[in-house]
C-alpha cells in the first residue's frame, strides 16, 4: 500500500471490543481489518456505479 493517512474516528467503547475480537478472529489489525471493510464497500458503490452508467448508456 502506498502512503496512508490518518483517520480519526469516535466509536461505542463496546462496538470497538466487538470489532477488535472480529479482526482478531480474521487474522489482522482492527485497523486493517476496518480497511479492509471499506475497501470492499468502495468497489462495491463503484461496480454498481459503473453499472448504472453502462445501462444509462444502453437507454
Amino acid at each position: 500500500m502506498a502512503k496512508t493517512k490518518l483517520l480519526n474516528i469516535r466509536i461505542d467503547p463496546e462496538l470497538k471490543k466487538k470489532a477488535k475480537k472480529l479482526a482478531e478472529a480474521d487474522g489482522r489489525s482492527l485497523s486493517n481489518w476496518v480497511t479492509s471493510l471499506i475497501s470492499s464497500r468502495v468497489k462495491e458503490a463503484e461496480k454498481k456505479e459503473r453499472k448504472e452508467r453502462k445501462e444509462r448508456k444502453e437507454q
